[in-house]
């Protein structure tokens, strides 16, 4: 394991920060607002100590595996503390820890708040705190590889470990041109919907972060009560249907692209993808309009909007869903859980991993009536092979492992055991708001310290979907990668 190359690409990474950090300082200095202070040190710390860890540079960046993990792990880790220095430093949250939580929210896309009154912070503050949001989304690693092409840096594993294993497709010779193709489909999506937002009439700020925070289903919200703010039916639909495009395997435009035919490589994901949103959304409206709406066009305005914005792991809010029916709570958590495709900026399992937990035990079953039988599964039309089965079902036993042992901690730092499980699941899978104490009008402010690093945690390995943390935790890593 080379430590240069570590620390070099960190660096890169660190100062890239820094740089997004003149964005808000403008806005700031424009606004003369009291955040110039937070954001001139900020920058400082970033980019001083960016520029600081690449005086020796290497002439070569080889990145190996090991490295990869290392530099994914402790990037994620470095850019959500940069991102909170801004917030704790404008002395609008109360304490590091809480600016840190709302740092790792904003860049893992989750969407979890510790604020009760977001409309005090000043504009430039929103901005930065949607910002951590649309850089996420993507990946910060992959932004890396986009906006610094004069670097020579093999940035494959960092690709791979930072995509979500089931989609991580190279579609061009480069790996830095497939990553500034995803970058341009994303910057392009996000104009689209701040433009058809403003439109619509909302604020020009309000319709730009709206717009961010959707594309990157993070669901931060420049204002207090998220879209249910506007009362506008027309930019619920509008946000709904970029809510959609935003779950979907982004490759998969870049693929239209290149052939109409190349859709159906992903046709078997995203027919489910939609089938899973439409029953989910049919038995909420159902149980909305027989149990809590007087018509029709209520319940479907905001059970349609809800289960989109769950399913997606976006978490706007048009209504406080608390007051709704147990089985409509009980669809919204397995929304929380399943979450939308592999390769969009979504959170949680993902649809990809069901299906195939659902066609192995299928496959079981008919070994045991026919143990001569054998079966090869297939999704999205090809073949797939036994080791991505494997690695499927473990991912969703480790996730749901991780999900109980969690819980049980939150619970034992004072938690009821019912909204423990509600909280760790709405973190883990990037969602954001959940249930009952930590419901859509809710914040995580009155949490413990203890609780708020371990729901941070659930953050960063939902967004990182464990594997390249819990590697570089172990010894036989250090031993191997030496």
């Amino acid at each position: 394991m080379k430590i240069r190359n570590i620390i070099a690409v960190l660096g890169n990474l660190f100062t890239i920060l820094g740089l997004f950090l003149i964005l808000p300082l403008l806005i700031s200095l424009f606004q003369h607002d009291t955040a110039t202070p937070a954001f001139l040190f900020s920058i400082a710390v970033a980019t001083g100590v960016g520029l600081l860890m690449q005086i020796r540079k290497p002439r070569n960046f080889n990145i190996q595996r090991w490295e990869a993990m290392v530099i994914v792990v402790i990037g994620w880790i470095g850019a959500s503390v940069i991102g909170a220095l801004p917030f704790y430093f404008s002395g609008y949250f109360d304490g590091f820890i809480n600016a840190l939580f709302e740092s790792v929210s904003g860049f893992t896309t989750t969407g979890a708040s510790i604020l009760n009154d977001i409309e005090s912070l000043p504009i430039s503050l929103l901005v930065w705190r949607t910002l951590t949001h649309w850089i996420g989304g993507m990946g910060i690693i992959i932004l890396a590889l986009v906006v610094l092409p004069a670097i020579n840096i093999s940035g494959r594993n960092l690709y791979s470990f930072e995509s979500s294993s089931l989609a991580n497709e190279q579609i061009t010779p480069k790996i830095k041109d497939t990553a500034r193709l995803l970058w341009t489909v994303y910057f392009i999506l996000t104009v689209s919907e701040t433009v058809l937002l403003l439109v619509l009439g909302l604020p020009f700020f309000d319709a730009v972060l709206t717009a961010m925070a959707t594309i990157a289903t993070g669901g931060f919200s420049p204002k207090n009560a998220s879209i249910a703010a506007y009362n506008n039916v027309y930019v619920e639909i509008v946000v709904v249907i970029f809510m959609i495009l935003s779950g979907i395997n982004f490759t998969l435009y870049l693929r239209m692209f290149q052939s109409r035919k190349n859709w159906r490589d992903y046709s078997e994901t995203v027919y489910i993808y939609f089938a899973i949103m439409a029953v989910a959304s049919l038995v909420i409206v159902i149980n909305l309009r027989s149990h809590t709406y007087n018509s029709w066009s209520e319940a479907i305005r905001y059970g349609v909007f809800q289960a989109v914005s769950i399913n997606t792991t976006t978490g706007f809010v048009t209504t406080d869903w608390d007051i709704w029916q147990p089985v409509a709570h009980i669809v919204l958590l397995i929304l929380m859980l399943v979450g939308a495709c592999p390769g969009s900026t979504c959170g949680a399992i993902k649809n990809s991993r069901i299906v195939l937990l659902i066609k192995s035990i299928h496959r079981e079953l008919i070994q045991i009536i026919h143990p001569r039988v054998v079966t090869t599964i297939h999704f999205n039309k090809r073949p797939i092979d036994e080791k991505t089965i494997q690695n499927a079902i473990v991912y969703i036993g480790m996730y749901l492992c991780f999900w109980l042992v969690a819980s049980m901690i939150v619970a034992l730092g004072g938690v009821a055991p019912e909204s423990a499980l509600i909280a760790v699941a709405t973190t883990l899978g990037g969602v954001g708001p959940g249930i009952g104490l930590f419901g859509p009008i809710e914040s995580y402010a009155a949490l413990s310290v203890l609780n708020k690093i371990v729901l941070m945690a659930s953050m960063l390995f939902g967004r990182l979907e464990f594997y390249s943390i819990l590697i570089v935790f172990l010894p036989t890593f250090w031993q191997r990668a030496h």
